[in-house]
C-alpha cells in the first residue's frame, strides 16, 4: 500500500507508475501475435514496394508515410515484432493521461479525482483501438503533442510569458500532427475546454482567438499538403478532399451520427442501452447543473453554446472530409471532452450527496472492465485466433508449389452471420481482418516470408506464384489452382470451444 504522504508529495510520479502498470494489466491482449487489417498491408508492403508512401501524401499525411516506413520496413520484421509497436502506443496513451492528471492537479481537483478521470481517458473505445491496432500506433503520440500545444496556447491567451515563441511551438506542433493524422491535431482544444468547465466562465474573445489559430494550422497545412503531392508527383486521395459546401450539413450528420456513439461510450458492444441512457442522462444533467449555478440568461447561453459547438469544432478535420466514416478512432478529442462533461456531472452529484459515491464509482468500475473486455476479446482474441488459423492453413501448403492461389475471403459480418459474436462496431471491434479484400494477399506474403526466413530460404516463391482473392461468390478460374477458402478455415477456429 502506498503511504498518503507518498502520493501527496509525488502525485505524479506515483499515478504514472500505477496506470502504466494498471493499464498493460488491463490490455494484455496486445502481446499477442496479430497485425489485425492495414498493418497486414503495412508491414509486406514497407519493405517490398517502393510506393509505399504514396497512399500517405495523397491522404494528407506524408509524415505518417514516412513514419510507417521506419515502423513496418526497419523496425518489425515479423508479425509477432507487432507488439512492441502496440506497446508503444499504450505507453504514449498513458503519458497522455499523465498530462491530463498533471492539468487538473493545476486546476484544483483533488488527486483521486484528476487519477480516476485521466484514468478513464484511458478505456475509451478510441484508446482501446489505439493500443489494439498498430495502425493506429502514431495517435496517442499526436494527442500528446497537440495536448502541450494547447497549454502553450493558453499561456499565449493569458499573456503570461513568452507569447511569440509559445504562439510559434503550438502552431509548429499542430501542423506537424496534421501532417500525420489530422482528426487527433484538434486536441489542443481540449485543456480550454476544461478550464471553461471548471471555471464556468467564458470569453468569446479568447475562443475567436482558438477558430482564428485553428483556421491559421489548417491554411499552412493545406500549403504543405500541395507541395507535398507536388513533389511525389501525385493526385490527392478522396478523403482528402475539401467540401465546404456540405459544412453545414456535415455538422448535422455529425450529431445524428458521431455524436451517438459518445452517448455509448464503452458499451458499444456490452450493455448498449444502459451506457446509451447513463451516457444521455449524464450528458443533460451536467448542462442542467450548469443552468442551476448560472441564471443569467445571456451568459449562460454563450457558454452552453460553446460547449456543445466545441465538439463539432475538435472533430473539424473530418467535418471538413468529402468522405464521412464513423469509427472510434478519429473522434478522440470529442469523446474526451464528453468524458469529461459526464465525469463532472457525477462529481457535482457525489459532491451534493456522499449517497451517489458508490454508484458513481460502480459505473467507472464497470467502464474500466467493459474496456479490458473490448480489447482482450473484442480486438486482440479475434484476430490472434484468425492469425494462428490462417498461418496454419498457410503454412500446410507445399513450399515447392507452383500452382496459383486462389483465396476465398470472408464477408465483413463473419462473426456475426455465424453468431460467434452479436454485435459488430465500425471496423474495429469484432470483425476479422481477411474480411477486406486488400489484406489476405499481404498476408499470406508475411506469413510466407516469415515460414521461409525460419528456414534460411530464399524468397522465388514470391514471384513465381499468383494469388487472387475473392469473395464467396466471385467467379475465378479453378484450373491448375489451390483454393483456400478462409470462411471454412474461420468457422471451424471460431467454433471451437
Amino acid at each position: 500500500m502506498i503511504n498518503s504522504k507518498v502520493i501527496n508529495k509525488y502525485p505524479i510520479l506515483v499515478y504514472s507508475i500505477t496506470a502504466l502498470i494498471a493499464c498493460i494489466l488491463l490490455n494484455l491482449g496486445i502481446f499477442r501475435d496479430y497485425a489485425f487489417r492495414d498493418a497486414y498491408e503495412y508491414i509486406w508492403t514497407a519493405n517490398n514496394s517502393p510506393f509505399f508512401i504514396n497512399e500517405f501524401v495523397q491522404g494528407g499525411r506524408f509524415l505518417l508515410g514516412i513514419i510507417c516506413k521506419f515502423v513496418y520496413g526497419d523496425f518489425s520484421d515479423t508479425t509477432s515484432d507487432l507488439k512492441w509497436v502496440r506497446l508503444f502506443s499504450l505507453i504514449t496513451s498513458v503519458l497522455f493521461s499523465v498530462q491530463i492528471f498533471s492539468f487538473l492537479l493545476k486546476q484544483k481537483l483533488k488527486i483521486f479525482e484528476a487519477a480516476l478521470f485521466s484514468f478513464l481517458v484511458l478505456t475509451i473505445p478510441s484508446f482501446t483501438v489505439y493500443m489494439g491496432w498498430t495502425a493506429t500506433h502514431e495517435i496517442p503520440f499526436i494527442l500528446n503533442i497537440t495536448f502541450f500545444a494547447g497549454l502553450r496556447l493558453l499561456i499565449v491567451i493569458e499573456k503570461k510569458e513568452k507569447v511569440v515563441l509559445n504562439y510559434l511551438t503550438a502552431l509548429f506542433l499542430v501542423v506537424v500532427s496534421l501532417c500525420i493524422y489530422q482528426p487527433a491535431a484538434t486536441a489542443f482544444l481540449i485543456p480550454f475546454t476544461f478550464l471553461i468547465v471548471i471555471t464556468k466562465t467564458f470569453s468569446l474573445k479568447k475562443f475567436i482567438s482558438l477558430l482564428l489559430f485553428l483556421s491559421f494550422a489548417f491554411i499552412l497545412y493545406f500549403l504543405i499538403f500541395k507541395l507535398s503531392l507536388n513533389w511525389y508527383n501525385l493526385e490527392p486521395a478522396r478523403r482528402a478532399e475539401i467540401d465546404i459546401l456540405k459544412l453545414p450539413l456535415n455538422v448535422i450528420r455529425f450529431y445524428l451520427k458521431e455524436f451517438r456513439m459518445l452517448l455509448y461510450g464503452n458499451g458499444i458492444l456490452i450493455l448498449p442501452l444502459l451506457f446509451f441512457v447513463v451516457g444521455t442522462f449524464s450528458f443533460l444533467g451536467f448542462f442542467y447543473s450548469l443552468y442551476q449555478k448560472k441564471k443569467k440568461t445571456t451568459e449562460l447561453f454563450i457558454l452552453i453554446s460553446f460547449l456543445i459547438l466545441i465538439f463539432p469544432v475538435s472533430y473539424s478535420p473530418n467535418i471538413l472530409s468529402s468522405t464521412s466514416y464513423v469509427c472510434s478512432r478519429t473522434i478522440a478529442p470529442a469523446a474526451i471532452i464528453f468524458l469529461f462533461y459526464q465525469f463532472m456531472f457525477f462529481r457535482e452529484l457525489c459532491l451534493k450527496n456522499n449517497a451517489y459515491k458508490l454508484t458513481a464509482l460502480t459505473l467507472a468500475f464497470l467502464t474500466i472492465i467493459i474496456s479490458s473486455v473490448n480489447q482482450n476479446i473484442y480486438i486482440s482474441k479475434i484476430q490472434n485466433k484468425e492469425y494462428n488459423a490462417i498461418k496454419n492453413t498457410f503454412n500446410s501448403i507445399p513450399l515447392d508449389n507452383r500452382k496459383k492461389i486462389i483465396i476465398i475471403k470472408p464477408k465483413e459480418e463473419f462473426l456475426q452471420e455465424f453468431k460467434f459474436y452479436k454485435r459488430i462496431y465500425a471496423d474495429e471491434f469484432a470483425q476479422v481482418s481477411s474480411s477486406r479484400i486488400w489484406v489476405p494477399k499481404p498476408m499470406f506474403n508475411q506469413i510466407l516470408k516469415e515460414r521461409l526466413d525460419s528456414l534460411e530460404l530464399d524468397n522465388n516463391y514470391f514471384v513465381m506464384n499468383d494469388i487472387e482473392v475473392y469473395d464467396m461468390n466471385g467467379k475465378y478460374d479453378k484450373t491448375d489452382a489451390i483454393i483456400i477458402n478462409l470462411i471454412d478455415v474461420l468457422k471451424k477456429e471460431f467454433g471451437k470451444k
